[in-house]
């Protein structure tokens, strides 16, 4: 048995299928007992590659393939194969190794019928079938297919494979070329190049149901949008429950040409921070991270001039601009020389000639992606990670390291493709959003509310004063909350919480807007040096201004990353605004600000907003008493005052039964 298997391996290792390189020489002694002799007188050597001719020996070469080539095809059904594709057999002795044969492999099928090893043998002969070159002179042995029925038969296999094993015998025909000739090229590159048609073929088709069932899921969603725009807002709905992210590295691309960024506060280490911080906390994994995009000419003109579109939003400056320039004096190309010795529009507003265009577009084309998304259903709310920010670029004039206003102009997208009806723009960034508000001075349908340090214009950029509330048909839909009094003392949690609680939240309630749009910028959060801040606020106050915002429009609320440049603060206030977003747990607030009031100055800040907007806006006025109150005083006089309302109503009622009664 032994004997019978380690010939059984050593023919398995000499049938290889790799046919490119003659057999080694420790696997080439084909001197197998049941086969025959080997005589070397039979063989022929290896053909030269032309990298070593011998004209001698190539002549005798191809006389010798051109015989083996045509007498085995000729005698293939009248006799059996006498000799191997590359080793001959010395058929002198053809009896007695008949007979050695026979009795050999009768004994093996005798002896392994009563163990597992048959199967394994008989499985692995079938396998290696297609190894013709060393098998196919052993498999058509004319004594060996009676044996081989013999073998399947005992170890359990099916007749069937035998007689498929006899037919596979009959129908082969050798390969007519030697070893180490190479194997034929155009089939091969035919059926390569079929294999990549077909592959290529399938993925189109995918891509194309992909496509259509995309696109017929988007119909139905701006279907339901219109549908609903035109009546109550409040019976809209979010059809998944995901939040999303958008962020792209080459907004990072966007940076002074001297490469020092000690002395930008706007750079490219804002967003690479709070990316990092997101993936550290495990938040993006959390949330759909979508691909952001360039915002075309098209879309940046609805906010902004053509000619100011055609100077800062195409790279490098075309001499199509000359014309432009010429005929329109409401804008004037001006580069100056900064400190620093790079280049910028303004004294802090730096420019790069290869990547700040491209940067901007992308930011704008970023935050339009998620905002749709976000209107659309696809995503519940979002977060865009995105610089330049925006909120400060007019029609025609960059300035505060804006180019485009990318929250701008995705609502008046919003306006003009999906006809939504009323959008909430909320501006919590230190700094006024001159550019927002611009954009919708006179606009009924969008209602911009921002809060920002003011000191009575004497703050960049100087504009956001309490009485700027609009004009023609957009009057009161411009809130203005003005901080005044400088640092003495800063504004805090307790001032903004108030904010909200007696402006924003009652104002936006009474709007009921569709979608919410937050200008995010953190520069209001302690870190900040008084020039470019100089509140106190915590990061997580923010996220509770962001959980309030998601009472309104059913959840559809997205942030887009405006100012901010401590960046342990702006990366602290994005990882408790994502995670709000994700209907986390925040941590509760500290007592000492639960119980603190807000300062003078800020109560009468917020008094002027009040007796300004309450001629537009009747759920200000039962605030006007508890400016002064403290987030856990107010609470209780809420609470009071519901208990009241509650009793009140129930006395109704049952006066209403004992007149019933009478």
């Amino acid at each position: 048995l032994n004997f019978a298997y380690k010939n059984h391996l050593i023919l398995l290792a000499h049938s290889s299928l790799d046919q490119s390189s003659p057999p080694q020489t420790g696997v080439s002694t084909y001197n197998h007992p049941v086969l025959g002799v080997y005589n070397p007188r039979d063989d022929f050597p290896l053909r030269k590659t032309a990298s070593e001719p011998n004209l001698k020996l190539r002549s005798r070469l191809k006389q010798k393939v051109s015989e083996r080539r045509s007498s085995p095809l000729l005698r293939r059904r009248d006799s059996p194969i006498t000799t191997a594709k590359k080793r001959s057999l010395d058929m002198a002795g053809e009896e007695n190794g008949t007979k050695t044969a026979f009795k050999v492999w009768t004994w093996v099928a005798i002896v392994c019928c009563q163990c597992s090893l048959l199967l394994r043998l008989s499985t692995d002969l079938i396998i290696y079938s297609r190894s013709w070159v060393s098998f196919h002179s052993f498999c058509t042995y004319p004594h060996f297919i009676p044996v081989l029925s013999l073998c399947l038969g005992v170890s359990g296999l099916s007749m069937s494979s035998a007689a498929s094993m006899a037919k596979l015998q009959r129908q082969h025909r050798p390969l007519g070329r030697t070893q180490s000739a190479p194997l034929p090229q155009g089939s091969a590159a035919q059926a390569h190049a079929q294999a990549l048609a077909l592959q290529q073929l399938v993925v189109q088709q995918q891509h194309q149901q992909f496509l259509e069932k995309h696109k017929q899921q988007f119909q139905q969603q701006q279907l339901h949008i219109n549908k609903v725009s035109g009546g109550n807002n409040s019976q809209m709905y979010v059809l998944v429950s995901c939040s999303g992210l958008v962020y792209d590295s080459l907004m990072q691309k966007h940076q002074c040409m001297c490469g020092n960024t000690n002395s930008h506060p706007e750079h490219a280490g804002r967003i690479q921070s709070i990316w990092s911080r997101l993936q550290e906390t495990g938040l993006r994994a959390q949330c759909e991270c979508i691909r952001g995009r360039k915002a075309t000419l098209e879309e940046l003109q609805t906010v902004h001039s053509e000619a100011h579109v055609l100077l800062y939003g195409t790279n490098p400056l075309r001499q199509k601009l000359d014309c432009k320039l010429t005929h329109n004096s409401s804008i004037t190309p001006m580069f100056v020389r900064l400190p620093c010795g790079g280049v910028g529009v303004d004294s802090d507003t730096i420019w790069n000639e290869v990547h700040s265009s491209s940067a901007a577009r992308l930011a704008v084309g970023s935050v339009v992606e998620l905002v749709f998304k976000v209107a659309t259903g696809e995503l519940k709310n979002g977060f865009a990670v995105v610089r330049p920010p925006g909120h400060h670029a007019e029609e025609s004039t960059p300035m505060g390291f804006c180019y485009f206003n990318s929250v701008a102009i995705a609502a008046k997208l919003l306006q003009q493709r999906l006809s939504v009806n009323k959008i909430l723009i909320v501006d919590w960034d230190v700094h006024h959003g001159n550019g927002t508000q611009q954009a919708f001075y006179d606009d009924p349908n969008v209602l911009y509310l921002s809060i920002h340090r003011y000191d009575d214009g004497n703050f960049f950029p100087g504009s956001g004063a309490p009485d700027e509330v609009g004009s023609g048909p957009g009057v009161g839909f411009t809130v203005n909350v003005a901080f005044t009094g400088g640092l003495d003392p800063p504004m805090g949690d307790a001032e903004y919480l108030a904010a909200f609680r007696s402006v924003v939240m009652p104002i936006a309630n009474e709007f009921a807007p569709d979608i919410v749009l937050v200008s995010s910028g953190f520069d209001a959060v302690e870190g900040h040096p008084p020039p470019l801040g100089g509140y106190t606020l915590t990061s997580k106050c923010f996220g509770y201004l962001t959980r309030q915002l998601m009472t309104l429009a059913g959840g559809r609320v997205v942030l887009a990353l405006e100012g901010g440049h401590d960046l342990t603060a702006i990366c602290d206030a994005s990882e408790a605004c994502v995670a709000t977003l994700l209907g986390q747990e925040l941590d509760p607030l500290p007592k000492a600000v639960l119980e603190q009031r807000p300062n003078p100055n800020a109560v009468r800040s917020l008094e002027k907003v009040l007796e300004t907007h309450s001629k537009y806006w009747r759920s200000v006025h039962r605030y006007s008493p508890r400016l002064g109150l403290s987030l856990l005083e107010a609470k209780r006089g809420d609470s009071e005052e519901a208990e009241a309302v509650s009793a009140m109503a129930s006395l109704s009622v049952a006066n209403t039964n004992t007149m019933d009664q009478r």
